[in-house]
């Protein structure tokens, strides 16, 4: 029976080739591996050395593809799942689906674009592209420093209750946890074409809450503009999420020489307590053909001012084969690797407190 089955499937591969040639089918992944040495751990301040999942780029796997339906039309999806390159659990992603990062469909044209499911905020967007040279162990540590405020709870016995903001600033939901903040459930989001106007790029998200007897609660907005001037790139965006915060960014990035520089500011405003702000400024540049170096510096003015010093280097073998190794110091309790902060909310024995390091070595293979 199992033969038979294997044979059936087989043969149905074979016969929707056409199909899948037609629809512009591409499979891609991503698998991300490294060695981390950390201090700080536990309130001992332990050393820890461990395997690292996705400290430079997320591992995923997805599939996407699209359809030309004439007159300048075309229809397109996307599925995208993260995983652990350690364990091969799902990770990496808002839900706990198999698609845990994108599952989304829409149309395109000369209007733009318009997608409906799961979808990448555009706060996110803006967000990353301001930065110098960095991966997944500065970024995402450095979206979670807002340590003032709070947000309203939304289920349980506890419902209407102040709750802590933290980790906001990542578009997440803390009342309702259904999202990690990079991607949003239920949503729509319209994209401008990029050339309808020179150098203006922008994108508008819209999130139904999903709670049953209301059409607000929860709900998300958020978008971004950019304008590229010659070399200089600008951008703003802000997002919106009920009852919890507002939180608004501007960035920018410009080439001088060999150098490029890039920084944001980020304003975070809690529903309940006090605003903070997060400044980050970075550089990368090629120091030989193969090899890119980068730093960062974050800082956020809420209680203790936490920060975090980044050093990356990256040596590219291949298209899709890198080889990296980056250093972060963060203060007052911050993860100092992306997967300190996984393991930590696994493991709350592994939270890092104070001043903690991490050192990398990893490897990154696309596909």
């Amino acid at each position: 029976m199992n033969k038979r089955l294997l044979a059936c499937a087989v043969l149905g591969l074979l016969a929707s080739g056409s199909a899948i040639a037609e629809s512009g089918l591409t499979l891609y992944g991503n698998v991300d591996a490294s060695l981390v040495t950390a201090t700080g751990i536990g309130t001992t301040s332990d050393r820890r050395v461990s395997f690292g999942e996705g400290n430079w780029a997320p591992s995923v796997w997805g599939l996407k593809g699209t359809e030309d339906l004439g007159g300048g039309l075309k229809a397109h999806f996307r599925l995208e799942g993260g995983l652990n390159a350690g364990t091969g659990a799902i990770a990496n992603g808002g839900t706990t689906g198999i698609f845990s990062r994108m599952a989304n469909a829409g149309i395109s044209g000369p209007f733009g674009s318009v997608t409906a499911g799961l979808n990448l905020s555009p706060f996110i967007a803006a967000y990353t592209s301001t930065l110098g040279l960095a991966g997944n162990n500065f970024y995402v540590p450095a979206l979670l420093m807002h340590r003032d405020g709070s947000v309203i709870s939304g289920t349980g016995i506890t419902a209407g209750s102040p709750i802590a903001a933290f980790p906001g600033g990542t578009d997440a939901d803390p009342s309702l946890g259904t999202t990690g903040g990079f991607f949003i459930p239920n949503s729509f989001t319209y994209s401008l074409p990029s050339e309808m106007i020179a150098g203006v790029t922008g994108s508008v998200m819209y999130a139904l809450g999903g709670v049953p007897g209301s059409s607000r609660q929860n709900r998300f907005v958020s978008g971004n503009l950019g304008y590229a001037f010659g070399d200089l790139n600008l951008v703003i965006a802000g997002s919106d999420r009920d009852e919890q915060y507002r939180q608004y960014l501007i960035g920018a990035s410009v080439p001088i020489g060999p150098v490029r520089l890039a920084a944001n500011y980020v304003r975070f405003n809690p529903v309940i307590g006090t605003s903070s702000n997060t400044y980050i400024i970075g550089a990368q540049m090629k120091v030989i053909p193969s090899t890119s170096v980068g730093v960062n510096y974050a800082r956020n003015d809420s209680a203790g001012n936490p920060d975090i010093i980044n050093l990356s280097a990256v040596y590219s073998m291949s298209k899709t084969t890198n080889l990296y190794a980056a250093f972060n110091r963060a203060s007052e309790g911050v993860p100092s690797s992306y997967s300190g902060n996984v393991d930590a909310g696994t493991n709350a024995s592994l939270a890092q407190a104070g001043s903690s390091n991490a050192f990398i070595l990893g490897i990154q293979k696309g596909f």
